[in-house]
């Protein structure tokens, strides 16, 4: 096997040069030793598995031009080493869909090489087949000629690129079955659909023995005396009684298996595309509306796992019931008919109330529980204010208009139990007084009145429940219709698709009158910027509370985009460049730092995957805090962040975001305003140092309003609200400020 892969000097992997020429020889040992250092570091002296080794070999094969980085993200995160279901995961997030067939490894058509051979008996051997005719063998590292007239049997997995029109939910599909997403995503069980109707059809079948076995009993037994021919009926009736057992067994089991699937996908897809909008749209949302987003899937959820599903898929067997109605009792079949009518026309009445109710209810709720979030982060200033009664009475309001709304639901609900309920006996009465007439003319005997009886209600159970959960069913439509809306919205990446990707950029950054609005009908938080940072270069940005400090930077990572004006990167116009490569070359420290549960490694690699064990203790040694993390139980593999990893000092936890920062080695560095305590200790001079020890090589933009920081700029931004931003060389600015003439 050949390969074009290289891992390059800037990718700071291997360490040393003889790891380098090492892995330029051996492309698959090259990248097997990145994962040890990076992902597998607390592991690094162990031996890679099977599993590892040919990961490694697979990409190589299908993608000798692969970035090292692309396989570190991919790379399950906390793995600690890399079994099968992270195989498949792994090659998953690398966009890859896998099929899996049963052969012989003589078999084995080299038209879908590079392939995975899994041996049946040794399933923890896998070996990567290729179509110059070697094999890479995982648990021995090695390549070898392959044998194509070995009988060998096993599983063969075939890998391939993700397609859009493989998914049934993408928008090209979409776009041309005219599905909608939900509606789309609900085809892919079609099979599983297909065997629940044909269970209930079979269901309804035998559903027929009863009432006949009671008419029989009625007319042949009771009548006739003849009770050596109850046995028999009863033999009968129990077997189809087992047989329906049975066949609801199934079914439960596959409605079980349809609702925690759906409820599985539709979770993670719409948690998935949250994560993937733009950051302006999700941000103009508020936190209960995020809420409901990610929870508006839980009564889609319980739709296909409770009783309103089945009521759904019964209603086309019904007509089996009236035929059999219509065999015994004749005309009396008009009732049942005429009954479903009249519950269709109650259940258009009451979902038309309902449909007004619920959205009001909808309303009230949100309103109620954005205030109480707002009570909770603002808890102090009320009280400080001695707003407490006020907003006490608000909140009364409030919940009393939530009350009410939830009550004419209820309300609604109820009169539609209600009138259902009614026409229920209603159909038993008329049922029973048009019968005994027919019994008396001799048109119908008493047990085909009983046996009518009994299927009417299996006829009209269905509309009664649908009657009845009226309101649920609204809320099922509503939540498909806010699903549909959420996945119709683009994502960055479908919104990029086409922008050109710049790689790494040299640090320029132009502003030309740029003007950015959080919405069309607000006011400018930043109007008509105009700066040029060259490459290299330090900007201090200054400015009052609210000025759109953080703002600005914001801008430069691509969250927001200037409606009038422009942004470029090294010339590129900030529109036409995919943001995420745009990120890539961008460092970031934040006001308060992040931290995710993982370990103190992981959490530092976020920006930099590639980052080695020897590169991050480097970094800790220059931060001063290698010591403090040394001492720690676990060192680097230490938990942090969660509800189970350890709590970091402030102090500790804005150097680690630094270090984390610097890790990336991006040519743009942004630096958010940081706590002015954090800043007058070790921490403050630490940060003083390194961006002074990067001047000329990274371009560094600093929100603070300290002299020492603003001193050392190239360039200060002056930002005020309702003023334009000044701009101009950093002493000049210094000067400036300091006579106070803005």
């Amino acid at each position: 096997m050949t390969s074009s892969f290289k891992i390059t000097k800037n990718e700071k992997v291997p360490a040393n040069e003889s790891q380098l020429e090492k892995a330029q020889a051996d492309p698959v040992e090259g990248l097997l030793n990145v994962l040890g250092d990076t992902i597998w570091s607390a592991q690094r002296h162990r031996e890679h598995n099977a599993w590892e080794a040919c990961l490694c070999s697979l990409i190589l094969g299908l993608d000798p031009t692969i970035r090292t980085v692309q396989v570190c993200e991919a790379v399950p995160y906390g793995s600690e080493s890399l079994d099968r279901v992270g195989f498949a995961n792994t090659m998953a997030n690398l966009g890859y869909t896998c099929k899996t067939i049963y052969t012989s490894l003589k078999d084995v058509d080299k038209r879908i090489m590079p392939c995975m051979f899994i041996p049946l008996d040794h399933p923890e051997s896998p070996a990567i087949l290729f179509a110059d005719g070697s094999v890479y063998q995982g648990r021995q590292r090695k390549n070898r000629s392959l044998n194509n007239k070995q009988d060998l049997k096993g599983k063969v997995v075939i890998f391939r690129r993700t397609d859009s029109l493989d998914d049934q939910t993408s928008r090209i599909s979409r776009s041309a079955t005219q599905f909608s997403w939900f509606r789309a995503l609900v085809e892919r069980f079609h099979s599983t659909s297909l065997n629940i109707l044909i269970t209930g059809l079979v269901l309804n079948l035998i559903g027929l023995t009863t009432p006949l076995f009671i008419m029989l009993v009625y007319d042949r037994v009771i009548s006739s005396h003849a009770l050596n021919v109850l046995p028999w009926l009863a033999a009968g009736v129990g077997i189809a009684l087992i047989a329906e057992w049975a066949l609801r067994a199934i079914r439960s089991k596959s409605l079980s298996w349809l609702g925690g699937r759906v409820d599985n996908i539709v979770s993670n897809m719409i948690f998935d595309h949250l994560l993937h909008l733009a950051p302006s749209y999700i941000e103009r949302a508020s936190i209960p509306s995020q809420i409901a987003r990610i929870k508006t899937f839980e009564s889609i959820r319980d739709f296909f796992s409770g009783a309103m599903f089945l009521s759904v898929m019964e209603l086309p067997f019904m007509i089996i019931a009236l035929a059999a109605i219509g065999l015994i009792a004749g005309p009396l079949v008009i009732v049942p008919i005429g009954m479903s009518l009249v519950y269709l026309t109650l259940f258009y009445f009451i979902w038309r109330k309902v449909r007004v109710a619920i959205r009001t209810a909808a309303k009230a709720s949100s309103a109620r529980q954005q205030f109480s979030l707002e009570t909770i982060e603002k808890v102090e200033a009320i009280r400080g204010n001695a707003l407490t009664e006020i907003w006490g009475e608000k909140f009364r309001e409030l919940s009393g208009r939530e009350a009410l709304a939830q009550f004419q639901l209820g309300w609604y609900g109820m009169i539609g139990e209600t009138f259902a309920n009614a026409l229920t006996v209603m159909s038993a009465v008329a049922v029973v007084t048009f019968g005994v007439s027919f019994i008396w003319n001799g048109e119908m005997t008493t047990g085909g009145l009983v046996a009518t009886m009994i299927l009417v209600w299996r006829v009209l159970g269905p509309f009664y429940s649908l009657c009845t959960m009226v309101p649920r069913l609204e809320q099922l439509r509503n939540s498909i219709r806010q699903v549909n809306g959420l996945m119709d919205v683009d994502t960055e990446e479908m919104s990029a698709e086409g922008l050109a990707r710049p790689g790494r950029l040299k640090g320029r950054v132009t502003f030309s009158a740029a003007t950015l609005k959080y919405n069309t009908s607000a006011d400018p938080v930043i109007a008509g910027l105009t700066l040029d940072a060259a490459p290299g270069e330090i900007i201090a940005i200054t400015g009052e509370n609210g000025s759109g400090k953080t703002s600005l930077l914001k801008m430069i990572k691509g969250l927001y985009l200037p409606q009038h004006g422009s942004l470029r990167l090294d010339g590129y116009d900030m529109r036409q460049l995919n943001p995420h490569d745009v990120r890539r070359n961008i460092a970031y420290i934040p006001q308060t730092p992040d931290f995710f549960p993982g370990t103190i490694a992981e959490n530092l690699r976020f920006g930099n995957p590639l980052a080695t064990e020897g590169e991050i203790r480097q970094a800790l040694g220059q931060a001063r805090v290698l010591d403090e993390i040394n001492a720690m139980p676990d060192g680097l593999q230490t938990i942090i962040g969660g509800s189970e990893g350890i709590r970091l000092n402030s102090t500790l936890a804005a150097r680690l975001s630094m270090v984390r920062a610097y890790l990336q080695d991006a040519p743009i560095m942004l630096i958010d305003e940081l706590p002015n305590t954090l800043l007058t200790d070790e921490s403050g001079r630490f940060l003083h140092d390194t961006i002074m020890r990067h001047k000329g090589t990274q371009t560094v933009f600093i929100v603070s309003y300290r002299e020492d920081f603003l001193n050392m700029a190239d360039k200060i931004v002056f930002l005020r609200r309702g003023y334009a931003p000044q701009c101009d060389t950093g002493k000049t600015m210094t000067e400036r400020l300091k006579k106070s003439l803005w």
